[in-house]
């Protein structure tokens, strides 16, 4: 008779914000994909913060407050929370925006953070990114567009990969080293032959905007890309460019949409174009071609709009929601992100408005600029 490893029969007890216990019980305590659930509670992995496990005890301390514990589940202690632990992990990817649109290659190591602890880590290389989901930490990636190069390390022995925030040291890879280390670079060179197929000459990267000093024929390669119907709108923002020099760039989407902007020179699936345009003390972000995008104008430098953009993939749903929209409540999809997710946080709390593409949009934006 076989057994599933997501369940177990436990003793649970729900703890409230002032350590009462809510409610306890014994019941199947089930590890379902997007929660788990026990008895007549379910809690979202979005929702669980931390897990904490000891002499046979399972901690879960739970967002707004209180915390779940569960306890004697005997032999299937140890599969039931490492199947908890991988599903709510991939919860967390996800809520977290570190997920991708293909399935990734997975390996077993460590991170070294600042501090020079190491952490043991689950890495998920995806076709845009690496994510790293270390135990008793928030899941983060990296954006290949970000990283300048991998590679390997000596001592210690592990893949050093080297990214424009700082070098992130990856280890106790053992006889996947050099597996890890190819899967990274493969995707590192299939990006730049893709940039520079398309653009015909070097310096771009997934999701970074090149200023216009440093691009053969700015104006040239911008119409190329520029969707007829955002024409005009790029015309009056390069008007209107201010204080420093707009920026191209190139991105694979991960929230494709139906309605798509198709540019004179067609894109490969699934990249899409868009500008920065430095306003001032302002920058603007128009989305040329790819999605049917508003053009969003944030009171911030453009080095850091264009980071934190990349930190979030160019994911455009969380920046577009309405501050009713973004309450953090127990059914808001977003809520995970909207909390701990910084790179949205700076972007959200920084955006001064979002301009959509009707009759008015000019007069919008002359408004936004003064």
């Amino acid at each position: 008779m076989t057994t599933d490893p997501r369940r177990a029969g436990a003793r649970y007890q729900l703890f409230g914000a002032d350590g009462a216990v809510v409610r306890e019980g014994d019941a199947e305590a089930t590890v379902g994909d997007d929660a788990l659930s026990v008895g007549p509670v379910s809690v979202s992995y979005l929702d669980s913060d931390a897990v904490r496990e000891a002499e046979y005890r399972v901690e879960i301390e739970l967002w707004p407050d209180g915390k779940l514990v569960l306890t004697s589940m005997g032999r299937r202690h140890d599969t039931f929370v490492t199947e908890l632990r991988r599903a709510r992990n991939q919860g967390r990817v996800a809520g977290l925006l570190a997920h991708g649109v293909t399935m990734p290659e997975l390996f077993e190591g460590s991170w070294t953070d600042g501090a020079g602890a190491a952490h043991a880590t689950e890495l998920q290389v995806y076709d845009t990114h690496v994510t790293l989901a270390p135990a008793g930490a928030d899941p983060f990636h990296v954006p290949f567009g970000a990283v300048r190069s991998v590679s390997a390390a000596a001592d210690p022995y592990g893949v050093l990969v080297d990214a424009s925030n700082g070098p992130l040291q990856l280890g106790r890879l053992g006889r996947r080293r050099d597996a890890c280390l190819d899967a990274m670079q493969t995707r590192l060179d299939a990006h730049a032959r893709a940039l520079r197929e398309v653009t015909g000459q070097e310096g771009f990267a997934d999701g970074l905007g090149v200023p216009r000093g440093r691009v053969r024929d700015f104006d040239d390669l911008v119409a190329k890309f520029t969707a007829p119907s955002r024409s005009s709108c790029v015309a009056a923002l390069l008007a209107a460019c201010s204080g420093d020099e707009p920026r191209l760039g190139f991105v694979q989407l991960l929230d494709p949409e139906g309605e798509a902007l198709v540019p004179p020179t067609p894109l490969p699936e699934p990249w899409g174009a868009f500008l920065l345009v430095p306003l001032g003390d302002l920058t603007a972000l128009e989305v040329v071609a790819g999605p049917a995008a508003a053009t969003y104008v944030f009171r911030a430098p453009t080095d850091a709009v264009n980071r934190d953009l990349q930190a979030l993939h160019f994911r455009r749903a969380p920046l577009a929601l309405t501050d009713q929209q973004a309450a953090l409540t127990l059914t808001n999809p977003h809520r995970l992100a909207l909390r701990r997710l910084e790179p949205l946080r700076r972007l959200r709390a920084c955006t001064t408005a979002r301009l959509i593409h009707n009759e008015g949009w000019e007069e919008a934006l002359q408004r936004v600029v003064g």
